[in-house]
């Protein structure tokens, strides 16, 4: 009876890892335009959950460098008739370099911020190509330096594989 049990034990165990290395997304690599626009990646730790991160520059307001991460849910279950879509949301944190240079007077002062921030969006994954279209919105909260709050909206490209 005992080797009738570990049988089982070593055909489930293979098993398991196939279907575990038959999920072939690991990153996306690509950009995000908007408030503000640069570089983007997800590395996606399973098919629900993510580690999305962007290195951006704000060229609204203080000409920043912001460097932002969120681990995030994917939920894709707001599938229509022939446009796979899905959401996200997240929790993470947002660093900021920020040159204050308010007019152009010349009057350079630098702070960095850094704050929790959340996320929330829908993406897009195109069946035929492995790419994935995507449109988000962070809050932060800064708490270092100064704290205010800071709203983003950013439409994004990414090139899994």
């Amino acid at each position: 009876m005992k080797s009738n049990y570990l049988k089982v034990l070593f055909l489930i165990l293979p098993l398991q890892s196939i279907t575990n290395l038959s999920f072939a997304k690991t990153w996306g690599l690509g950009a995000v335009i908007g408030d503000p626009t640069g570089l983007s990646t997800n590395y996606f730790i399973n098919d629900n959950r993510t580690i999305h991160t962007t290195l951006a520059y704000d060229l609204n307001s203080d000409n920043d460098l912001r460097l932002t991460s969120h681990y995030t849910l994917r939920v894709n279950n707001l599938n229509f008739e022939k446009l796979n879509l899905g959401w996200f949301y997240g929790m993470g944190a947002q660093i900021s370099l920020e040159n204050h240079d308010h007019n152009n007077h010349h009057h350079d002062h630098k702070d960095v911020e850094f704050g929790p921030s959340g996320t929330i969006g829908l993406f897009h994954e195109f069946t035929k190509t492995p790419l994935e279209f995507f449109l988000k919105g962070n809050l932060t909260v800064n708490v270092i330096s100064h704290t205010n709050a800071d709203l983003d909206g950013m439409l994004g490209l990414h090139y899994n594989f």
